[in-house]
């Protein structure tokens, strides 16, 4: 397919897409907010009817989005939620009431979006942002909740103004981009909160970095176990505010980091009261975060043996899987096997250390341009387990690999990481077919 087709005459949403990539490579970043300002302005999209929830930080966006995602729907809003990248559908960006957006739907916002830029040169993820904007404004959702993509105050997602806006964590990730100093990265995600909006701040060990910043735009710090608490007592948790009070007594806390579950509660209460003038419900509470999972958040695929899927990628995400896998290997001992596969752009060597409860490595090669190889990966690997670890050049090889000879017992635990890439290839393979020697 050439660019010179007309894209207004595709009728599915892979030729769409396949025209996307080609003429806006995926890959291609280009921060700013001007372009998309320009073409979301001719599409009246700049100021959303819905409340606006944005979600910033090097970590723990996803989980964040979903809770105040799975709080909307539990009490009976219709919510559109933004999120990117995609492990296996392009439809995982673009949710309505937490379910993808239908293949139709999308269409018709890449039409939309393709006919209003005109001449205007749209990044991949400009394009895409503007047509989940405008797909939300035509179901007239009464909650949008957008993740930025890079960075937060260049990012594409800025061209609207949030309500409330959430920053997770701040840690060394992008820095081609971002650089490598915390207090400019932090500089970059406070840029999406607004003068007089409340932020919240939902790791207390970035606060200092962040409230010169709050300062600066004139925004409300609401500060992770001050304007806000959360206890867990053993497997239980709490939660505590001004406005709201919920102790889940009898509900287990889920494989998803309680940091992220209270700010996006925190983020969701304020619109639902603050902003709608609703009365947050205990029961609906519990019931969003009794079923919440996140695709690819220390994912559980399988029992026995116990197979986890993590999109850990850089060191900050690394550290917390590898003290789920503590946890884990705490309570019931058992060899951790992993298999891992990165980005060239990422800090390889720092995230692999990390993993200290690994036993047994598998290196998985990534697709260009951006893939590593597992050869370079294996170069990065502690030298004391480089021995005993072993390389593949794509998934199939590793799976023949396994139904050659058993690399794993129904003893042990399988942990897939290190890339939305890896993972998703990894969850496409398990959902079409499944593995043979799993």
């Amino acid at each position: 397919m050439s660019t010179s087709d007309n894209p207004l005459n595709f009728t599915c949403l892979n030729e769409w897409l396949a025209w996307l990539e080609q003429a806006h490579s995926i890959h291609h970043i280009e921060l700013g907010l001007e372009r998309a300002q320009m073409v979301a302005q001719r599409l009246d999209l700049l100021k959303p009817q819905a409340k606006v929830i944005t979600v910033a930080g090097t970590n723990g966006k996803g989980s964040t989005v979903a809770a105040a995602e799975a709080l909307a729907v539990s009490h009976k809003l219709s919510v559109g939620s933004y999120t990117s990248p995609h492990l296996i559908s392009f439809n995982e960006r673009i949710k309505i009431n937490a379910e993808n957006a239908s293949d139709e739907l999308i269409i018709e916002g890449f039409k939309a979006v393709y006919q209003a830029k005109g001449a205007t040169e749209l990044t991949y993820f400009e394009f895409t942002t503007l047509v989940g904007l405008w797909v939300f404004q035509q179901q007239e959702v009464d909650l949008i909740v957008l993740e930025v993509g890079l960075g937060g105050r260049l990012d594409a997602v800025n061209i609207i103004d949030a309500d409330i806006c959430v920053v997770t964590s701040i840690g060394l990730d992008h820095v081609d981009w971002l650089g490598s100093d915390l207090g400019q990265i932090a500089g970059e995600k406070a840029g999406v909160a607004r003068a007089d909006k409340p932020m919240v701040i939902a790791d207390k060990d970035t606060q200092s970095l962040l409230l010169p910043h709050c300062k600066t735009i004139g925004c409300l710090p609401w500060l992770a176990q001050h304007i806000y608490q959360f206890e867990l007592d053993k497997k239980y948790w709490s939660y505590q505010s001004e406005q709201l009070s919920l102790d889940f007594h009898e509900l287990p806390l889920n494989d998803l980091f309680l940091q992220n579950l209270a700010a996006g509660l925190t983020a969701f209460a304020y619109c639902y009261q603050n902003l709608m003038g609703k009365t947050v419900s205990y029961a609906a509470t519990y019931k969003a975060f009794e079923s919440l999972t996140v695709v690819g958040r220390f994912q559980t695929l399988s029992a026995t043996p116990h197979v986890i899927a993590d999109v850990a990628h850089n060191p900050d995400s690394a550290e917390l899987l590898n003290n789920k896998l503590v946890e884990l290997k705490a309570s019931t001992p058992k060899r951790v096997v992993a298999l891992c596969g990165m980005l060239k752009d990422k800090d390889c060597a720092a995230t692999l250390g990390m993993m200290t409860q690994v036993d047994q490595w598998h290196l998985l090669s990534l697709p260009e341009p951006r893939g590593k190889k597992s050869s370079e990966l294996l170069q990065n690997l502690p030298k004391v387990t480089q021995n005993n670890a072993k390389c593949y050049e794509s998934l199939t090889e590793f799976n023949e690999s396994c139904i050659e000879q058993s690399c794993l017992s129904s003893e042990d635990v399988l942990v897939v990481f290190g890339s939305f890439v890896t993972v998703g290839l990894f969850v496409e393979h398990w959902n079409k077919e499944g593995f043979a020697w799993i």
